[in-house]
């Protein structure tokens, strides 16, 4: 058995970091942050390889002053928290010399900065934790930091890391989520050289309309107070436009399964900027190593902060009704030696079968529709025909959309897709034939942001070509399905996660009527 030992200081520096870098974003995420804190309104961000290869941050805030920046980058240094109690009542996003001390662990780092009321600047450089010089250097006020080579000393981790295209996205996502809130703050992103945004001072909404385009029209804001905190933002009343919801707490972006389905709950699939405003001390950010996560003194004040937000909007918004359903019914393993006995239809809606000791009621329609929903996924789902238009559909987009068409443009051509890209439009001139073009437009912008929308693509495929409602079935045709659905991989759910079957065993039935 091995005893155990303490670990080499290098080896601690790199766990340590591993806990707050995990990707270039977190690295950008982390010095954006350190930038709005200086009280900066001059924030310019240049990329280079999707973060890979460089990652720079120049703000022209306060500095750092010159005693300080060794300090800055050593384990718990931080100018903003002095005690226990400053733990909880945070207002600024973080602690500086923990976040640099990281980044400086896994790179090639320099630092660059001077306060107002100095006349030279001092560059610190570090070398995957390694002090190589500090010297004095000319320089604007301001700081700038540079991040080269993110993670050249942990080639285990730098394996890790995706494509240049994919890992500029997660960056880009993380400079407009902290440019949408700080509005007051002139933001710029160059990427490989080329300058990609340029957002100057501006209103939120004014903000909003430029990063997402598609929205101008459609926003409606939400401005709630009461005795404990604040909401405020914008939901979108495109139908067509599903890019994913941000939900900011006390400023910052933020992670909170519950705040996510209580949303969703509340406004279906729409798109929303949501800003929560709570005192410090009601707010935990220091769960997760990154303070991307958050968690509240008491949930149930602040859903209903939020609720009363949502309600007061004059345009009523349907609530989803969530498929939640318990389901105790176990998987069944079906053998060969007993077959289906089919009893019948109700209402040309459902067929009852009889099986092993059971009695199933099946909704037809949706037990067809998991069949030709796995006969989709498991091969079939590229072979969609599609149809030239006679006028494309034209897509205005901004920056942020061209990358995720770039990112997709696969996937999009492989499901029936031809478009190519002028200015900041999109020219979409062939689609799936089973689409409308209003349908078309909508799941083109749906597959450029959600996950799943490749997924409700099939779905949608598979319910549009299934046995409705009202269709009369042979008993050799009901047969056929009932054989072909309990080879699925799931013969439980439909692919929108309704359930597909009621089954009630004999035992029950003979309990109901006296017999048990």
């Amino acid at each position: 058995m091995s005893r155990i030992k303490s670990l080499p200081e290098d080896i601690i520096r790199k766990i340590a970091a591993g806990e707050v870098v995990e990707r270039p974003a977190s690295v950008l995420k982390e010095l954006i942050e350190n930038s709005i804190d200086a009280m900066a309104d001059q924030i310019d961000v240049f990329v280079e390889k999707g973060g890979k290869k460089l990652i720079q941050v120049v703000d022209n805030g306060v500095g750092i002053h010159p005693d300080d920046m060794l300090d800055c980058v050593k384990r718990y240094t931080t100018s903003k928290i002095s005690s226990e109690e400053d733990l909880y009542n945070i207002n600024s996003y973080g602690f500086r010399g923990e976040a640099l001390f990281s980044i400086s662990s896994v790179s090639k780092f320099s630092i660059v900065s001077r306060p107002n009321n100095f006349s030279l600047g001092k560059e610190l450089y570090i070398e995957g934790g390694i002090f190589r010089s500090f010297s004095d250097t000319g320089s604007p006020v301001g700081t700038k930091v540079r991040v080269k080579d993110l993670f050249f000393n942990t080639p285990v981790r730098k394996r890790f890391l995706k494509s240049e295209k994919t890992e500029f996205l997660h960056c880009m996502k993380t400079f407009i989520r902290y440019a949408l809130i700080n509005t007051d703050i002139h933001f710029r992103l160059f990427h490989n050289g080329k300058e990609l945004m340029n957002l100057p001072p501006s209103d939120l909404k004014k903000r909003i309309s430029y990063i997402f385009p598609e929205q101008t029209d459609s926003l409606i804001e939400i401005d709630h107070t009461d005795e404990i905190g604040k909401i405020y933002g914008y939901i979108s009343l495109n139908e067509g436009f599903k890019k994913e919801g941000i939900i900011y707490v006390n400023k910052r972006p933020v992670k909170n399964r519950e705040l996510k389905k209580l949303l969703r709950s509340l406004l279906s699939d729409k798109f929303y900027l949501i800003f929560i405003e709570l005192p410090p001390y009601f707010v935990d950010h220091n769960i997760h190593p990154s303070k991307t996560e958050v968690r509240f003194k008491n949930d149930i004040p602040v859903e209903n902060l939020i609720k009363d937000g949502i309600r007061k909007v004059k345009k009523p918004f349907k609530s989803v009704r969530g498929y939640g359903y318990n389901l105790s019914q176990k998987r069944e393993v079906y053998g060969d030696k007993k077959e289906f006995k089919i009893l019948g239809q109700i209402e040309e809606t459902f067929i009852v079968v009889y099986y092993d000791d059971n009695l199933y009621i099946i909704d037809q329609h949706i037990l067809h529709e998991r069949i030709n929903y796995e006969i989709l996924r498991n091969g079939i789902k590229k072979d969609v025909d599609s149809y030239r238009l006679d006028k494309p559909i034209v897509l205005k987009i901004s920056e942020y959309d061209r990358l995720l068409v770039e990112n997709k443009k696969d996937i999009l051509k492989d499901i029936g897709f031809l478009f190519n890209i002028e200015g900041d439009n999109i020219l979409i001139d062939e689609i799936p034939s089973f689409l409308t073009e209003e349908e078309a437009r909508d799941l083109f912008l749906n597959l450029l942001t959600d996950d799943r929308a490749f997924e409700n693509f099939l779905s949608e495929i598979a319910c549009r070509t299934s046995i409705k409602s009202g269709d009369i079935l042979s008993d050799d045709k009901a047969k056929a399905i009932l054989k072909r659905w309990i080879e699925t991989d799931n013969p439980n759910l439909c692919p929108h996660g309704r359930p597909i079957y009621y089954r009630i065993s004999l035992d029950d039935i003979k309990k109901a009527v006296g017999r048990g």
